[in-house]
């Protein structure tokens, strides 16, 4: 939606300078932040350089040789841990979109663990015991592991990494090289070497080890944008919001209210009591060192890349595929996969056009036999995909295509496309800052922080991203009564 089209004067009836709280950044914690907000009766605005909401988690549109198809712009794990997310998800009306079964790992090379319908502890317990593909020794040495982290409150040594981690608990190197490092990997987007061992148990005592349906696999039958993006920009505009898609802010300006002394921010052509900059910690420090606001460790923070490989075979000649299963991973023989997810049959989009950020990945000459029409849709997942780096697109798409045969048989990919989010996550390490909502009170008076980046000893997940907006929300509102608060 263009700027002409979505300007404050048209979405909420009033100018921008009517509104009293500037959220920057129309991700999954903005659109929480600007929710939370807006139904509290503050009035919103909310802005995106973006065309369109989700942030790092949305849905673009993709040209192959079977069509353009409506996708995410990167596969995403959901569990039933997220349950901020899915309560949002269900509360946007978007939950008939989800579909959930219990914990089911397993891999082409024999790893079978499953967990029962039993009460917790019992359901991996269940799981463990029944477990193929790993053996007596290592079922007691994960037992063993998931004991003596709950005995020690889901807490590690400060400065650990997991590797380490895993060598104190005495985890056999097949059973880290088969289970914990896909999962560390996967979960953290850091490779166990470098990976906060404290994140690591986070994840583990909030799925693996917390009550049953925690563990849960959640998949979604649409992309990610009808999940949550979509239905919460159109509940903000039904709440009188402010909504600037295609409106970068470069810079913000502080202003003293005449009457109160306190500072207001100026964005855009509008003045703000209190903004929330709900942005990746790179592009919040950016906008604040533009703003003479120093952003001290909001600067530490360091990208990491994750890659989808989106595979597409003709919708009556795909293989017998899984709903998800973790890959073999072997960077000998480029194969790169970790993790694939089955999304069934979709259909082509023939008429809308495909957005100028995705040109570089126009496809080639379509195989022979293939024409546009309904296709199976598979992710295949590269997390830490830095180590991708030295490789030609071309080299990643043939080891994935080779992978994927080499697992599940049948004919290749019609099509497989390579999707890179350059700046997909953050690295998780012992080291990274942890900060909070109000980083910037003593400095910038108004000015808040929300992002996945900000919940502690938690990874870049979506789950982390809602809680933070939440958090912040909450924040915010308590802070306008809380006598001799600044803001």
């Amino acid at each position: 939606m263009s700027r002409d089209t979505d300007s404050p004067a048209s979405v909420g009836g009033e100018p921008a300078a009517g509104h009293r709280i500037a959220v920057v950044g129309a991700g999954w914690a903005g659109l929480s932040a600007a929710l939370r907000l807006a139904e509290a009766g503050r009035r919103v605005a909310l802005f995106d350089a973006a065309p369109t909401s989700g942030g790092r988690a949305r849905t673009v549109e993709l040209a192959t040789p079977l069509g353009r198809f409506e996708i995410d712009n990167g596969q995403h794990l959901i569990v039933g841990a997220y349950r901020e997310t899915l309560a949002l998800i269900e509360r946007l009306g978007a939950g008939a979109l989800l579909g959930r079964a219990p914990l089911s790992l397993g891999s082409p090379a024999g790893l079978r663990m499953r967990a029962a319908r039993l009460p917790a502890p019992l359901h991996l317990a269940w799981a463990l015991a029944t477990a193929r593909g790993l053996g007596p020794g290592a079922r007691r040495a994960t037992l063993r592991l998931m004991l003596q982290l709950r005995r020690a409150n889901w807490r590690g040594v400060a400065g650990e990494t997991v590797t380490a981690l895993l060598a104190r608990h005495r985890q056999p190197p097949a059973l880290v090289a088969r289970l914990w490092a896909p999962l560390c990997i996967g979960a953290l987007n850091t490779l166990p070497g470098e990976a906060c061992a404290a994140s690591f148990a986070a994840v583990l005592r909030d799925t693996l080890g917390a009550d049953r349906r925690a563990s849960d696999f959640v998949t979604p039958h649409a992309p990610l944008g009808r999940l949550l993006p979509e239905p919460a920009v159109e509940r903000l505009r039904a709440l009188g919001a402010s909504i600037r898609f295609r409106t970068p802010v470069r810079r913000l300006e502080a202003r003293a209210d005449p009457a109160t002394g306190r500072a207001r921010w100026r964005i855009d052509d509008g003045e703000f009591d209190q903004a929330v900059l709900a942005m990746a910690p790179w592009s919040a420090a950016r906008l604040l060192e533009a703003s003479d606001i120093p952003p001290g460790p909001i600067g530490d923070f360091a990208p990491e890349p994750i890659a989808t490989a989106w595979a597409l075979w003709p919708a009556n000649a795909a293989p017998a595929l899984p709903r998800w299963s973790l890959l073999d991973e072997d960077e000998g023989r480029c194969r790169h996969g970790q993790w694939l997810f089955d999304r069934g049959t979709v259909s082509p989009l023939e008429t809308l056009p495909l957005p100028e950020t995705l040109s570089p990945l126009e496809p080639g000459p379509a195989p022979a036999g293939a024409r546009p029409g309904p296709a199976r849709l598979a992710g295949i997942v590269i997390s830490v995909a830095s180590r991708l780096d030295a490789l030609t697109p071309e080299a990643v798409v043939a080891g994935v295509s080779a992978q994927l045969a080499e697992a599940f048989g049948g004919p290749p990919p019609a099509a497989v496309k390579l999707v890179t989010e350059r700046r997909a996550t953050f690295r998780c390490t012992p080291d990274r800052p942890r900060l909070g909502a109000d980083q910037l009170r003593r400095q910038a008076p108004g000015l808040w922080l929300a992002g996945d980046w900000l919940w502690p000893d938690y990874p870049a997940t979506l789950e982390a991203a809602v809680r933070s907006g939440t958090d912040t929300a909450l924040r915010i509102l308590d802070a306008r009564t809380a006598p001799g608060t600044v803001v």
